[in-house]
């Protein structure tokens, strides 16, 4: 029965592959990695998701609406498989309605700012609860911007584009000289993180990319070249700085290093300046000293992420979609980062439990079956594995 179940979901994953050609949709069913991954996505749909009320739950156990932020982790997971399996067509349903209907539930439109540079009307952001209520934070809106981008250029919906611009108006509104210049996290305007600031380097670019207006990419440059001011320390990057521009928390997340390669990546990308590919190189080798640990084993060099629980699956899902779009644009083809993460992964794959959910620490604690629940956590796995399989497919 085990073997007749694979062979299915090995035909399923082949005729969703499809659209990249044959040989690509079978190289595609016979990756591990892929198949976990495809196999969590259609497990988190299916749990947490009404396409018909455009509901999503904070978990996998319905306890009601997720913050923004793990709802825009759940179109990050989509727009991954949609990449994978373009010619999925429950996938590519809920990824449009997701983009189309979730989305919108978070927005509070033509509403009046009180930033540091005075009043700002008639601008719209998402929200930190549905129903357009609670406190707006900058980089939850960033999430948001990235994927409505990627939407955009994945479906080509141009109300997609139209919102992300949208969107880029209210994220600039953050933008002020205090410190330098970086962009405020909160609607409190205390601080400058960089969880604030390199998504939105990113957003910037991706707007570029797609339209062409050379103030996205001034804006893109700007945001980047302040974070390497401000926060770059031993080339790894600090959580914020104060409104002086002094360090106020060196805590070096995994998400704000992923971030920041992400950006380089595109930089470099766009511009082909070699400042950029040096610089974000550099924090990629740190990254790898930083973030994992290595042991001789008796069948060779083992590989294993060190603990930095914070967010960690998410976090993870980010770092490998960092190294995968770094890898694109590498002229060297170094696969050291990726071989990294792989070997990850592949522990990963045997943490899977009875309901098709994974160790959202990695192998590195939080045994609590709570964090099996977490959507932000189980998306976060997901996004890995597969981004794992692009790379290891040679799919990139």
């Amino acid at each position: 029965m085990a073997k007749l179940i694979a062979f299915f979901l090995a035909l399923q994953m082949f005729f969703a592959a499809l659209s990249g050609g044959v040989q690509s949709a079978r190289t595609v069913s016979q990756n591990e990695y892929a198949g976990a991954g495809f196999s969590l996505t259609r497990t988190l749909i299916g749990d947490c998701y009404n396409v018909l009320t455009h509901k999503l739950d904070h978990s996998t156990d319905s306890s009601g609406m997720p913050y923004v932020w793990p709802a825009a982790s759940f179109v990050e997971m989509l727009s991954d498989a949609y990449r994978l399996f373009p010619g999925s067509a429950k996938i590519k349903t809920v990824y449009r309605d997701a983009l189309v209907n979730l989305f919108p539930q978070y927005l509070a439109e033509n509403q009046t700012l009180h930033t540091t540079s005075g009043d700002v009307d008639g601008i719209s952001y998402y929200n930190s609860y549905a129903g357009g209520s609670g406190s707006y934070y900058y980089d939850d809106n960033q999430w948001v911007c990235i994927q409505l981008l990627l939407g955009y250029q994945n479906l080509g919906d141009q109300s997609l584009l139209q919102a992300a611009e949208k969107n880029l108006e209210f994220m600039w509104t953050g933008w002020d000289n205090a410190a330098g210049g970086g962009i405020y996290w909160y609607m409190d305007y205390r601080s400058k993180n960089a969880c604030s600031n390199a998504p939105g380097a990113i957003a910037c670019l991706l707007a570029y990319q797609l339209t062409g207006k050379k103030i996205y990419l001034d804006r893109g440059k700007m945001i980047f070249d302040w974070m390497n001011r401000t926060m770059r320390q031993d080339d790894l990057f600090a959580d914020n700085v104060d409104l002086n521009g002094a360090v106020a928390n060196p805590w070096k997340g995994t998400y704000n290093q992923a971030t920041m390669i992400y950006a380089g990546a595109l930089l470099y990308e766009i511009t082909g300046e070699q400042t950029y590919f040096d610089l974000t190189k550099a924090t990629v080798d740190a990254t790898l000293r930083y973030l994992f640990e290595t042991a001789d084993g008796p069948d060779g060099k083992t590989v294993t992420m060190r603990a930095n629980p914070i967010f960690k699956a998410w976090c993870v899902g980010w770092l490998t979609r960092a190294y995968v779009k770094f890898y694109e644009v590498d002229p060297a083809k170094d696969d050291m980062p990726m071989r990294y993460v792989t070997e990850v992964m592949a522990a990963e794959l045997a943490t899977k439990d009875e309901n098709g959910l994974y160790d959202p620490f990695f192998c590195s604690g939080g045994s609590d079956p709570a964090n099996y629940t977490d959507l932000l956590s189980q998306c976060g796995v997901a996004c890995a594995l597969l981004n794992t399989a692009l790379f290891d497919a040679g799919l990139r």
